[in-house]
């Protein structure tokens, strides 16, 4: 898109959301007021321009996108979600290391857009696993998770929920299997006996955390310089997080060896 364009479409909200809102189909006037919640004296000159512009065609009471309107909605809504993503908390996004999680799922980061974030633990549980975190966890019946630092808790944690019947798959780092082999491994051997349960070590390099459930999201990314957040975590709810989350857990499951027995 150039200059002119992108300053048609995205320094006035309403244009944005009128070639978003045809794209579902043509609509009236009256429709488009409706959506928009406003006057006709408000949204006639936005409609003018985006004629103008040959990105929506009028006929009779009825507007429809151009052939170009067409091709330039089809690409609007990544974009807009993707700056409702970094919008919303720009520090958090600016301060984190959006680039080590993989292109193809990077390039999809406004299925976030519903994000929100994690409260900071109080002092005094500094360096536990977040309590709402936990709860969410205990409440899920699907379970899949990337870790790649190692926490005390994890092993007896996730033992337990799969002992209680959750699906559940792990994948961890090699460094953090090294770990688990070396001080966990009855808990991981009582793990991999459940049918539920499986269990993947990758050998790429992964600097994020992440579980997804049936019910939530959860991403914890190290700060830009490479040091790893333990107060704050991505949260999403909806759907489409939560199958960004399925698609990040399988990126790397495809890439990892799954551990059958120990």
């Amino acid at each position: 898109m150039n200059s002119q364009l992108l300053e048609l479409i995205f320094f006035s909200e309403k244009r944005k959301d009128i070639l978003l809102f045809l794209k579902e189909g043509p609509k009236t006037t009256e429709e488009i007021k409706k959506y928009l919640n406003t006057s006709a004296v408000a949204v006639l000159p936005q409609l003018k321009k985006l004629r103008d512009d040959s990105l929506v065609f009028k006929a009779e009471d009825v507007y429809s996108l151009s052939p170009l309107g067409i091709a330039v909605a089809g690409r609007m809504q990544a974009m807009v979600s993707l700056l409702n993503v970094f919008g919303k908390n720009y520090e958090y996004w600016s301060k984190h290391a959006v680039e080590c999680i993989p292109l193809s799922l990077r390039n999809r980061i406004g299925d976030l857009e519903n994000c929100t974030f994690s409260e900071p633990p109080d002092w005094t549980h500094l360096f536990e696993p977040h309590k709402e975190f936990v709860e969410k966890l205990s409440v899920s019946r699907r379970i899949r998770g990337i870790a790649s630092i190692f926490h005390p808790l994890y092993p007896y944690l996730f033992l337990s929920f799969a002992a209680k019947g959750a699906d559940i798959s792990l994948l961890v780092t090699r460094t953090v299997y090294g770990r688990v082999i070396e001080e966990y491994q009855t808990e991981l051997r009582e793990f991999l006996k459940l049918s539920n349960s499986s269990f993947y070590v990758c050998d790429e390099k992964i600097d994020f955390s992440h579980v997804v459930t049936d019910r939530f999201l959860s991403l914890t990314l190290p700060f830009s310089d490479g040091t790893f957040d333990h107060k704050q975590d991505v949260l999403c709810f909806d759907p489409a997080g939560l199958q960004w989350g399925e698609d990040l857990f399988a990126y790397y499951r495809d890439r990892s060896e799954e551990i059958i027995g120990v």
